[in-house]
Order: structure tokens, then C-alpha cells, then sequence
């Protein structure tokens, strides 16, 4: 076994440079929305990058093994949002304290992840049933409370992490077989669970059209806007989607079409490749590890960041639904971007203090 006390430099370069992406294309994203939101971003990129390297200055094991108490404060967090949360878009997300708002969804990521790891480490290989479903059930706790505000995207994170984690875990494939057809048999039943909108949603990802001017709108614009970019972009602070306001929800969600708009394909390349670059170097953290926990808290962090780009950049091309996840490290939000950071932080420290073959 090798330690591995250094920093892994690739991972925070490649971070740095989607926190630049982001802060650019928000600056043309706010221009006729609200200019201060570039100086808010700046601020909460700089907490991200402290809070990381507190956490990478810390043995990972000491996350997992307070794994119980985050976890258990993040679900008294979420049933409070559901309680007394400040709704905004139809959706109680949030905990506004003062001036500042908290997004308790984005911390369970931290919270489910830190105890999965722990209390996977504990089960032999291959899986029980009786340890897959225990481990289902933690995910599903915070997945639940989530989806009830309603906010089905982030929920579905917390599924690919689990699914993630078990996996490396030892997960039997029959029993993999099992839950194939247990979520089969669930779709009928969960179109009907479904908010409102949200069935809109899915139905205007298979035909925008058929409501161009309600659900399918900000897919058909999102499109728009992406392919109006062609190659070389409109240029900085000039792409006419964004500018012109016809782009819903542009500095969050959708901010990667204005990259598409104004910077064209090469600049939507770009985004892509350096996302790939920081979940390569994720990835080789989890492989090279030989620590049960450090192995698997890894892994539900790749599995984090992946999901979560491949989802985002996916919905704004139209070639998935519209489910509201943010791009990491570019998509503007306090929340989203302080718990990514801490993410990449906990990877520096399992790159760090863990042991690799």
C-alpha cells in the first residue's frame, strides 16, 4: 500500500476553470436580469474553495465516521423545508435565515454520501439483501423529503449515488436483475405521483411543440439558442436568446445554452471536456483506492458530479427531460456551489490520506 500525500492539482485546476466559465457566461446571462448576481457568485465560489481545502485538510474517515450526525441533521433540515421553507417557482426549497437562503437538498448529497460510505464499508461482499435494502432505505429518506417539495432532479441524484455505492459495494446481480424489474413495474405508478407540471414536463420532452408557448417552451428556446451558436458562438454578451430574454431560468439551469449561444460549439466543448477532465481524475481517485470507505465515498461523489452534468447538459439540448439540476461549478447558486466544492475537497482528502494498490 502507498499514501498519497499530495494534492491532486488536475482536479482543482479543472474546477477553476469551469468557476471562471461560469463567472463569464453569468455576466452576459445577467446582464438584463440582475447584475449583482456575478459578485454573489464570485463570493460563493471563493467560501466553495475555503471550505474545500478545510475539508481536504482533513482525513476523509473523520466525515465518515460523523457521517450519522450529518445525515441526521440534513433530514431535520429537509422536514423543516417542508414545513416552514420559503417557496419559490411553486417549490419549498429552501431556508431562508436573514438574508441568506440555504438549499438543505444540496447538503444531503454530502450528509447521504458521508454515511452510505460508512455503513457500506461495514457489509461483507457480495451484498445481502437485507444490506441493499437497509442502504436503499438511507438513500431513499432524504430522496423522499426531497421529491415532496417537489424537486424530482435532486432526488434522482441521490439514487445514481446510491446505485453507485452498491455497486462498488458488491451488489449480487440478481439482485440487480430484481430492482431492473421493480422499477419497471413502478413507472406506471410513479407517472401518477407525479406533480402536474412535472408530467408536463416529460411529455414536452418528447414533443415541445405540441405546447410551444407553456411546457415546451423553455426546451424549444434552450434549443434555439444552442444551435443559433453554430461553431465560432454570436459572441460575448450578444447572443439574442439570452439578451433578449427569451431564455427562461438562464443563469441557473439552463446557463450552458448561453455558453452554446454566445461561445458556439467550441466554447460548449470546451465545458464538456474540462467537466470531463474533473470527473477522469474523480474517477481515478475512486479506482486507485484500496480503503473500503474511501473507495466508496468517492464513488458516490463521481457519481454526483456525473449524473448531474450529463442530466444538465442533456435537458438544455432537449435530449432528456427537464428535471432542474444545476451544471457543477457553473450554474449559479450559493448552495450548489459551496456543497460541490466541499465534494471535490472530500476527494483531495481521500486522495491524500487514503491508500491506493
Amino acid at each position: 500500500m502507498i499514501r498519497q500525500p499530495q494534492w491532486d492539482s488536475v482536479l482543482f485546476a479543472a474546477a477553476g476553470i469551469l468557476c471562471l466559465i461560469s463567472l463569464l457566461a453569468l455576466r452576459s446571462a445577467a446582464a438584463t436580469l440582475n447584475p449583482a448576481l456575478v459578485a454573489r457568485q464570485a463570493i460563493w465560489i471563493g467560501l466553495g474553495i475555503l471550505g474545500s481545502l478545510v475539508v481536504a485538510s482533513t482525513p476523509y474517515t473523520r466525515w465518515t465516521d460523523t457521517g450519522i450526525f450529518l445525515y441526521s441533521g440534513v433530514v431535520v433540515l429537509l422536514g423543516a423545508v417542508l414545513v416552514a421553507g420559503t417557496v419559490r417557482f411553486g417549490a419549498a426549497r429552501w431556508i431562508t435565515i436573514g438574508t441568506l437562503s440555504v438549499q438543505p437538498s444540496e447538503l444531503a448529497k454530502l450528509a447521504t454520501a458521508c454515511w452510505l460510505a460508512h455503513y457500506l464499508a461495514t457489509q461483507s461482499a457480495p451484498l445481502s439483501f437485507r444490506s441493499l435494502v437497509i442502504s436503499a432505505g438511507l438513500a431513499a429518506l432524504p430522496a423522499l423529503l426531497i421529491f415532496l417539495q417537489p424537486d424530482l432532479g435532486s432526488s434522482s441524484v441521490l439514487f445514481a449515488m446510491w446505485l453507485g455505492t452498491v455497486w462498488v459495494a458488491g451488489m449480487n446481480r440478481r439482485h440487480l436483475a430484481l430492482l431492473g424489474g421493480a422499477a419497471l413495474a413502478w413507472l406506471p405508478l410513479g407517472w401518477h405521483v407525479l406533480k402536474d407540471y412535472q408530467r408536463m414536463r416529460l411529455a414536452a420532452f418528447l414533443n415541445p411543440h405540441a405546447d410551444p408557448l407553456g411546457a415546451g417552451y423553455t426546451i424549444i428556446q434552450s434549443q434555439i439558442a444552442i444551435g443559433s451558436g453554430r461553431l465560432m458562438g454570436r459572441g460575448w454578451l450578444s447572443g439574442t436568446q439570452n439578451q433578449l430574454n427569451f431564455l427562461p431560468e438562464r443563469h441557473s439551469d439552463f446557463l450552458y445554452s448561453v455558453i452554446g449561444e454566445e461561445w458556439g460549439f467550441i466554447g460548449a466543448g470546451v465545458v464538456i471536456v474540462t467537466v470531463g477532465c474533473m470527473i477522469w481524475r474523480a474517477s481515478g481517485i475512486t479506482m486507485r483506492n484500496s480503503e473500503p470507505r474511501g473507495r466508496l465515498l468517492a464513488m458516490a461523489l463521481v457519481c454526483w458530479l456525473a449524473y448531474q452534468a450529463l442530466i444538465n447538459m442533456g435537458m438544455v439540448m432537449g435530449l432528456v427531460p427537464v428535471v432542474g439540476v444545476p451544471l457543477p461549478l457553473v450554474s449559479y447558486g450559493g448552495s450548489a456551489m459551496v456543497t460541490t466544492w466541499m465534494a471535490l475537497g472530500l476527494l483531495q482528502s481521500i486522495h491524500r490520506f487514503g491508500t491506493r494498490f
